[in-house]
């Protein structure tokens, strides 16, 4: 029978962000064509509006992009400003649309800005209205024209979909199919909003020029709900990238389950919620972890996903002689069943039911003796147990082996300190928390029923 496997199964993401590739793109920034401007009559014997007109220059209002733009940037900002006047009314319009878009008024309303992200291939018209104080009136109407094509590129988080339920040590994570120049990633994650109830603050951070992740500073409460909004409509990504959507998904947090696996002792310890916070043991397991140099890797992990059987291979995994030869040390090719990953890069808590203990241990795979390739390995019973009451998000703990978990094996999210985290995304305050600051109320849990390794 063959030792204790892993797997180079990796992780998989679905699409969810809209990117686009474009042609360059300039704004035209001219003056729209001349306003016309109207006097009012007035009484005044000394000085009518029309004098005072003349003195303080008529009114006029100009509109950007100029009538007749095209090749418009996503990003262009569309400006309307008054002159010897304030801006009484404008209409902005996609044609062929009902959409009015929303503005930006300055306070003395002289000044209108909009820069929340154009449709690509579209056409827009702005009018506007603007008045003076001593009387007169100036129109200005324009239309202009975005760039013509891009191409669609996704991101999404980690395998969650709308309203899924994941434990508490769950990242978010988007991966962009083009390198984010470090200039343009501040602006990125300025348009991704992380909106937690009962808020709890967290943070970004860049494992790679297309990838990004978010996490809480600690663990999520249990009963969380999260939303994630992007408005990516308009964002200029860099490298003539622009982003063409924006989305929001949700989904909540479930019952807070942790895990320790003891490399030294051969335990695995299972816990109803955190036991650095008074969490309930619910049972102790004998496990194998990595022997040396198959080291098991160290850190704070979360469960990826279940897979009811992986086909694991010793040569597609190291790539070794040893590995590769039948007759090998480390040879194996086996099905192995309850799996569930703890990492991107091959690593699976899973019935080892060659392993052994006690009186009819056959001395080869006995428990208390690391002996696997870096997985961790259960008796079938205990195996089945953690994969029926283990969900997607929960944390992991591994301790005692030399073999720190990276971003290499898809788990740096909880090896980054915090300080490292740039602190992002949107707090506000849910029902409970704005009555009186209280922790949602956490999800019944199951309890796992102990089994012995052996007879």
């Amino acid at each position: 029978m063959v030792g204790v496997m892993r797997s180079t199964a990796r992780r998989w993401r679905s699409g969810l962000v809209l990117l686009g590739a474009a042609g360059i793109a300039v704004a035209a920034c001219s003056p729209s064509a001349p306003a016309r401007s109207s006097a009012t009559a007035g009484s005044s014997a000394t000085s009518s509006p029309t004098d005072r007109l003349a003195a303080e220059g008529a009114p006029s209002v100009t509109v950007t992009p100029a009538d007749g733009s095209t090749n418009i940037g996503l990003d262009a900002v569309l400006q309307v400003t008054a002159i010897n006047a304030t801006v009484r009314s404008v209409s902005v319009v996609e044609n062929g649309t009902p959409e009015q878009l929303d503005w930006t008024v300055s306070s003395d309303k002289s000044d209108w800005t909009f820069s929340s992200g154009l449709d690509v291939n579209s056409s827009y018209t702005v009018s506007a209205v603007a008045v003076a104080a001593q009387g007169g009136e100036a129109i200005a109407s324009t239309s202009f024209h975005t760039i013509t094509s891009a191409s669609r590129l996704l991101t999404t988080p980690l395998d969650l979909s709308d309203g899924e339920t994941v434990g508490v040590g769950m990242p978010i994570e988007l991966l962009f199919n083009t390198d984010i120049p470090t200039a343009d990633q501040p602006g990125i994650i300025a348009h991704i909003a992380v909106v937690s109830s009962p808020p709890q603050p967290g943070g970004w951070y860049w494992f790679a020029p297309n990838e990004v992740h978010y996490r809480p500073e600690s663990f999520w409460l249990p009963g969380t709900t999260v939303t994630v909004e992007a408005d990516l409509n308009g964002v200029d990504a860099g490298n003539g990238y622009w982003g063409l959507g924006d989305w929001s998904e949700s989904f909540t947090i479930g019952p807070e389950h942790v895990t320790v696996v003891n490399t030294q002792t051969r335990t695995m310890q299972v816990y109803d919620g955190d036991p650095a916070n008074g969490g309930q043991l619910l049972d102790t397991w004998p496990t194998n972890t990595g022997k040396p140099g198959f080291d098991t890797i160290n850190g704070t992990l979360v469960v990826l996903y279940h897979t009811p059987v992986v086909d694991m291979n010793s040569c597609q995994t190291f790539h070794t002689p040893s590995a590769c030869d039948p007759g090998g040390a480390n040879y194996y090719l086996e099905n192995v069943y309850e799996d569930t990953a703890v990492s991107s890069d091959g690593y699976f808590i899973h019935a080892a039911p060659w392993a052994c203990w006690g009186d009819t241990c056959n001395g080869v795979y006995p428990y208390g003796q690391n002996t696997s390739h870096g997985c961790i390995n259960l008796s079938t019973a205990n195996a089945t147990t953690y994969y029926s009451w283990s969900q997607v998000g929960d944390v992991v703990e591994v301790t005692g082996s030399p073999l720190e978990a990276s971003f290499s094996d898809g788990e740096g999210d909880w090896q980054t300190p915090w300080s490292d985290l740039v602190p992002g995304g949107q707090e506000v305050p849910g029902a409970e928390a704005a009555a009186g600051g209280a922790a949602p109320t956490e999800a019944a849990t199951p309890t796992p029923t102990t089994s012995v390794a052996g007879p």
